[in-house]
């Protein structure tokens, strides 16, 4: 998912086309391997051409990563195109994912990140929390648009966003971790939502 989720910006630019058919096959794998998890799964296998699962996704290494990438990109592909159905064929799944980000944006505890190649495990990762948080109000707008009740969702992305400006402040900007006045974070994952969702 992380490499998707990378390239998803320049897919919205270039072809967001590609980008839905991208998320298709990824989307019907979810559907068999995070019934009972509750979050997305890191990949479709290990031994390519096979869609065998990836053993590494029942570890839940990424749990919140993955989960907050493959909303952000769902939701970029549907404000780009307008069609909902990779969202409205799937409802029930998004509604789970967007359930574990709401439990756990703002307090992703000591969550594997992309970034923990550099930094290990820290608690609470500023930049992992942010990602999380902006694909909830992204999502908010979509089950409106299909005639469901989104106002959970949209409620909670501003309260967070609110209560992570004062958690994740520093001395200096924002930063790497709460409480670590001393250290800074570049929170790179604006970028998404400036640029996906606020053009």
């Amino acid at each position: 998912m992380e490499e998707i989720y990378a390239s998803s910006s320049f897919w919205i630019y270039e072809n967001p086309e590609i980008l839905r058919l991208v998320l298709l096959p990824n989307t019907r794998w979810q559907r068999l391997a995070s019934t009972s998890t509750g979050y997305i799964a890191s990949d479709l296998g290990d031994t390519y051409p096979q869609a065998s699962g990836s053993s590494s996704s029942l570890l839940r290494p990424k749990a919140l990563e993955f989960s907050g990438d493959m909303m952000i990109a769902t939701a970029a592909v549907i404000k780009a195109t307008g069609n909902t159905a990779i969202i409205s064929e799937n409802a029930d799944l998004s509604e789970n994912w967007c359930e574990y980000l709401k439990l756990n944006a703002l307090y992703p505890r000591q969550q594997t990140t992309t970034d923990g190649v550099m930094t290990g495990v820290p608690s609470n990762n500023t930049n992992l929390a942010l990602k999380e948080i902006i694909p909830l109000k992204a999502y908010a707008n979509i089950p409106s648009n299909l005639g469901q009740d989104g106002p959970a969702y949209s409620n909670a992305a501003p309260n967070y966003a609110f209560q992570w400006q004062s958690v994740a402040e520093a001395s200096v900007g924002f930063a790497a971790s709460y409480g670590e006045s001393g250290s800074w974070s570049m929170c790179y994952n604006l970028f998404v939502d400036k640029w996906s969702f606020k053009r």
